[in-house]
């Protein structure tokens, strides 16, 4: 059977994920990387001893690609799957959002249509075991939604430490469009108008230019409505990077699941819940729902199946997002 050979962009924290993700997949032959950052690329290279390159175009240039995986951060995903795209690779694989922007978005399907490039985006919470266990049981009985919530949230060193582009992101850039795509995943319906409010206050103190938490209400195509609220100013205190919450009321049934999984850690300075079911890492071996996309990506491009997530799930999850943004702003629903 073919092997791959794939190429990263970006040697982020995600970035990383993939990379080690593809080293330990059997159906891979050869992984290769690009990053910006010289004293990233010289570590990343030397970490798993692969090779590295400045830029996406020199890494085409100088590799037979047969998909390409952009890690980089939320505002940059366009450019270098648009270079991909004309360069001729033909496998896409995005972490969320596709892009920033609705405009974006339509730019890269218009690309990808014109070049015959097949695109998976990044939406991880579709491979969630216990999201799927909920939405097989409401479709088993044909069940009627009536309202959901979502809550999806970080510490606050996220923003502050994990990376530098805070200001052109925001909880419903980072997190949200999570949130829009499962709700859109477990209903099977289309948003049909959004209503929002921020708070920028924490982080305003401290120099940044972004919310620190949004709340939007998503009336359906279905007649349900669904509260998201998203923030990353939790107290690093916090036992764990993250939390989240779901909801589900429907016709015949209540759903609730929680972020904590079951399992605590604790020292003498901290408590700790690690999600073993998110991300598991050794050195030959990566696991988890959180890598299922990249290992089904694979899986994907050689038994030519189609996508989990398609291009499409990537626009309409910014479309979602960027009129949350705009409600905020304006004060006002928006229709998408």
């Amino acid at each position: 059977m073919k092997k791959l050979t794939i190429g990263v962009v970006g040697a982020g924290i995600y970035g990383n994920y993939h990379i080690h993700t593809y080293c330990c997949d059997k159906n891979v032959e050869r992984v290769v990387f690009c990053d910006l950052n010289e004293e990233r690329r010289i570590a990343t290279a030397d970490k798993y001893q692969i090779t590295g390159y400045k830029t996406v175009k020199e890494m085409i240039a100088q590799e037979q690609l047969d998909a390409i995986s952009i890690a980089t951060p939320d505002p940059y995903h366009f450019e270098p799957a648009k270079d991909a795209m004309e360069a001729g690779i033909k496998y896409l694989f995005i972490e969320k959002p596709l892009a920033t922007s609705v405009k974006e978005c339509e730019e890269l399907i218009a690309l990808a249509e014109k070049h015959g490039v097949k695109i998976s985006v990044d939406f991880h919470k579709r491979w969630d075991p216990a999201y799927n266990a909920i939405r097989d049981e409401i479709k088993k009985d044909e069940d009627t939604f009536i309202r959901g919530y979502m809550a999806l949230d970080d510490i606050i060193d996220v923003p502050r430490k994990w990376f530098t582009w805070t200001d052109k992101s925001s909880p419903a850039w980072f997190l949200g469009v999570h949130c829009y795509d499962l709700i859109r995943y477990i209903t099977g319906s289309e948003v049909e108008k959004v209503y929002a409010v921020g708070n920028k206050e924490v982080l305003k103190k401290e120099g940044y230019q972004t919310y620190d938490n949004i709340q939007a209400i998503l009336t359906m195509k279905d007649g349900s409505n669904w509260t998201v609220e998203n923030n990353w100013i939790l107290p690093v205190t916090f036992p764990k990077s993250n939390d989240g919450q779901l909801v589900v009321v429907t016709e015949k049934k209540y759903f609730k699941n929680e972020s904590y999984r079951g399992v605590k850690s604790f020292t003498d300075k901290k408590e700790s819940i690690p999600n073993y079911i998110f991300m598991n890492f050794t050195q030959d071996s990566a696991s988890g729902f959180g890598l299922e996309p990249m290992q089904e990506f694979v899986a994907d491009i050689l038994s030519e199946r189609p996508f989990r997530t398609s291009i499409y799930d990537g626009l309409q999850a910014t479309r979602i997002a960027q009129a949350v943004h705009d409600s905020c702003e304006s004060g006002k629903v928006v229709y998408l």
